[in-house]
């Protein structure tokens, strides 16, 4: 029997131990994911059917044919199991009937050993060749022959699909195929025209009379007193221009500038499937050249054009994204701003390269091994099928599916990537800003209020939590964020 003052040390240790460790949240494991022929077959059904999502920082194509070379082999392994099962059947009409299931499974070990003999040297294979050199393959089903067809005729990611999740206090739009949403911010401004500036001598400029609300619509004022007229597809190229110029010359040591700027059509995940050709081929030219060109899908209800300014690093890991929608209305414009980022690779498919350089008689010995688990779980998956498991843990089975999503890590350990990430969403966002102050100041916009608007967001943005707000108070229009507080005007700023 336990010393009752043995019972209250061991009670007080817990507790310091319970108050230690409270504000620490516990790790959460990675995501599941399918790999083997499972993936070959989600991989046909759920992401190259009917119209794949764009994929960014790695191409779709090559994948969709090494799951169709892959499904050569899972029909080559099920050719060795028929002859190994009619074998074993042969052995019942011998003086040894006893040996047939011996027979049997030593054939369906054989078939499995040899699946991963041959997958091992395609890997060793393609590891050691580029994208551009890879195996072409041709599908022998109906649906991987669809599945290739649908990989090659899909665009650079100018069509999005976007959902919408609920969650408690607002809720988050995310852009499927992009990542995980980190933050949203909207800066809304009324277009007037710009104040009189002051002089250097500290007298104001000439007086100009401050317009109406019913003004607005009304320009009786002289030319210099009035806003320049302008289009939301017009501020966008202009953002857009201004982006692919880049910066200035840097020196050696810097990197090349990764940044790509274009316009996106986003539609909903649930019109996805039901796109006819025709609108597709009319979203491809609202998200090129805007709802006034010709050929343009010109039904705002349906689909509308953002911005969307993009940095691929760590050969394609990690994708930074920042979409921005232009609304201007009634004399009012409205700057809405979604970063996503998408993490790196789930460890799953890193361990690919250390498998590829095993070789000699240790692999065999492995091999060997883990095709006799292939044996036993196959006779297990007979009688347990487990058809509903069969799906990556981040696939909801509705609406489309991205697989650089579904295959990536749930969260972004690594410091570096992560301190690029932080710096790749804060640059773009920056340069966007400073690029629609600049219009705004071309088109004799009055801007104090957009810059407030903009220094806050700048000044609050990096309160990131691995890809989320770390605290709902500090997003804008939140009860007692600091979003909400106007900083303080100098130098004339309004």
């Amino acid at each position: 029997m336990t010393p009752a003052f043995v019972k209250e040390w061991l009670d007080k240790k817990r507790e310091a131990e319970k108050d230690a460790d409270a504000d620490e949240l516990p790790e959460k494991p990675q995501p599941k994911v399918l790999i083997g022929s499972d993936y070959v077959r989600w991989v046909r059904d759920r992401v190259a059917t009917g119209r794949p999502v764009p994929s960014f920082g790695f191409e779709l194509t090559p994948v969709i044919e090494r799951c169709a070379a892959a499904e050569h082999l899972l029909y080559l392994r099920r050719a060795v199991m028929t002859l190994a099962l009619l074998a074993g059947f042969a052995c019942l009409y011998t003086s040894a009937p006893e040996w047939a299931p011996a027979v049997a499974m030593a054939g369906y070990w054989a078939a499995f050993y040899l699946d991963r003999l041959l997958a091992h040297h395609r890997l060793v294979r393609m590891t050691g060749d580029s994208i551009a050199t890879g195996t072409q393959a041709r599908g022998f089903t109906r649906k991987s022959r669809r599945a290739l067809e649908a990989v090659k005729q899909l665009k650079f990611g100018t069509i999005v699909p976007y959902v919408t999740e609920i969650r408690a206090g607002s809720p988050r739009y995310h852009f499927v195929g992009a990542g995980k949403v980190w933050y949203e911010a909207q800066i809304g401004i009324d277009v007037l025209p710009a104040q009189p500036k002051f002089e250097k001598d500290g007298t104001p400029g000439p007086a100009i009379p401050s317009p109406r609300f019913e003004d607005l619509f009304a320009p009786t004022e002289p030319e210099s007193a009035r806003v320049k007229h302008f289009t939301p597809d017009d501020l966008l190229t202009h953002v857009i221009c201004q982006l692919k110029r880049g910066t200035a010359p840097s020196p050696d040591f810097h990197p090349d500038n990764r940044l790509e700027a274009y316009g996106v059509a986003a539609i909903s995940a649930e019109r996805w499937k039901d796109i006819i050709p025709e609108q597709w081929t009319s979203l491809h030219v609202l998200a090129e050249h805007g709802p006034r060109a010709v050929g343009a899908g010109r039904t705002p209800k349906v689909a509308r054009r953002f911005l969307c300014a993009r940095v691929i690093s760590w050969d394609g890991e990690l994708v930074a994204s920042v979409f921005v929608g232009f609304a201007y209305e009634d004399n009012y414009l409205r700057v809405t701003v979604r970063p996503h980022v998408i993490n790196p690779l789930h460890p799953t498919l890193r361990a690919a390269d250390g498998e590829a350089a095993s070789s000699g008689w240790s692999w065999h010995r492995r091999a060997w091994f883990a095709s006799a688990l292939d044996v036993v779980l196959m006779l297990t998956r007979l009688f347990n099928p487990g058809k509903d498991r069969r799906h990556p843990e981040l696939d909801r089975r509705k609406g489309p599916v991205s697989l650089r999503e579904a295959y990536s890590t749930r969260y972004m350990n690594d410091m570096l990537q992560y301190d690029d990430a932080r710096r790749y969403i804060e640059m773009m966002q920056r340069r966007i800003f400073d690029s629609v102050d600049q219009f705004l100041v071309d088109h004799n916009v009055d801007i104090g209020s957009y810059r407030e608007q903009t220094m806050v967001i700048l000044q609050n943005s990096g309160v990131i939590n691995y890809g989320e707000m770390g605290s709902v108070q500090n997003q804008p229009g939140a009860v007692g964020s600091q979003m909400n507080v106007r900083p303080p005007t100098t130098g004339g700023i309004a």
